[in-house]
């Protein structure tokens, strides 16, 4: 058999010529299939845009930030308090395990952190404080708080939040 008459089938030429022979001028879009498979999808890092600047931390390992019943109900918190979600920044520390309050507060500069089901422990707070507590440290003011699906079921925890935020809120 002579190269004449060789026949190659459409996988062969594909793994031959991974890269386009006569491609679009365009630097943004990958060179070859093997850099589209490898690219993983980014997820937003958090949600909301943090427009007064207060930083919402949950841990919520089963959603991206917060499963759809815990989301409502911490828009009507944000509601009761006349803010939006526009108004937080939205963390779920359950994606973000390494972070600290320091590099949280550097990304999210912050007058109120609220901890929905994170310690102070694991963000590394120099300080422990109560639940429904306000804490000042620094110039921030913490409140740490249970996970918001036990908040919601529970009428004295869903008191007592209610009376910190009335109280630093003003409302």
């Amino acid at each position: 058999m002579s190269l004449n008459h060789l026949q190659l089938t459409p996988d062969l030429i594909a793994t031959l010529y991974d890269t386009k022979l006569i491609g679009e001028n365009n630097s943004n879009k990958p060179a070859n299939r093997k850099e589209v498979e490898e690219d993983p999808p980014t997820q937003p890092r958090f949600l909301g845009k943090h427009k007064s600047n207060i930083l919402v931390i949950v841990n919520e390992p089963n959603a991206v930030f917060l499963q759809d019943p815990q989301l409502t109900y911490l828009t009507k918190i944000l509601n009761a308090c006349l803010r939006t979600v526009e108004d937080i920044a939205l963390v779920n520390y359950a994606k973000h395990p390494a972070e600290t309050y320091r590099t949280l507060q550097s990304t999210f500069p912050s007058k109120l952190i609220l901890l929905f089901g994170v310690t102070p422990a694991q963000l590394q707070l120099p300080i422990d404080f109560p639940n429904y507590q306000l804490q000042k440290l620094e110039s921030v003011v913490f409140l740490q708080a249970p996970a918001l699906q036990l908040i919601e079921s529970s009428k004295p925890d869903r008191e007592q939040l209610w009376q910190s935020l009335k109280k630093y809120f003003d409302v």
